[in-house]
């Protein structure tokens, strides 16, 4: 029997924790080192951090909000958004985050996965995927993670193919650790 792990995401935009329905309607929920804190208090197994507006903003996510987070962690905790280089996965990393997920850079530079993976160790590299599916959208995301498993991974056509299994017509949330 698999385990049942805890694994709060905070949507984080403007430093602050937000929840809406496909990123519309944000509202401002708290702080996201107080939230952060609180999870790991009553029994979150890690925490993931995801600057939701970072990619779409062409900036880096906050790398002094996420030291703060971390200072106040017992969990492991994950960091995305914004992440584009190798360069900005070892500010993150740097900053205290245990594990960066790349969203965005994993589909237009599949490679960087592997890159990280190498300085860090595949333990640190992961990526998500947020869609809308399409047959184009799937189609991307599926060669993303393929080409991510491939550079991680003796079995990439495995994971391929449980991403394929898990696609449907409405909104997706995948996250994949290799």
């Amino acid at each position: 029997m698999l385990a049942k792990r805890i694994i709060p995401c905070l949507d984080v935009k403007n430093g602050r924790t937000v929840k809406g329905v496909n990123f519309v309607g944000l509202t401002d929920v708290g702080d996201p080192v107080e939230l952060g804190a609180r999870y790991a208090q009553e029994g979150a197994d890690e925490l993931v951090f995801l600057d939701i507006s970072a990619s779409l903003e062409g900036r880096n996510t906050f790398a002094q909000l996420v030291g703060r987070i971390a200072d106040r962690l017992n969990i492991p905790f994950t960091v995305g958004g914004g992440i584009s280089t190798l360069e900005d996965a070892s500010r993150l990393l740097d900053a205290g985050a245990d594990k960066i997920t790349v969203n965005s850079a994993a589909v237009h530079n599949p490679k960087l996965i592997s890159e990280i993976a190498t300085r860090y160790g595949s333990q640190s590299a992961t990526t998500t995927s947020s869609t809308a599916t399409s047959s184009t959208t799937t189609s991307s995301t599926t060669a993303a993670v393929s080409a991510a498993a491939a550079a991680l991974s003796e079995e990439p056509q495995e994971k391929s193919d449980a991403l394929n299994t898990t696609a449907s017509n409405k909104t997706n949330f995948f996250i994949f650790s290799f």
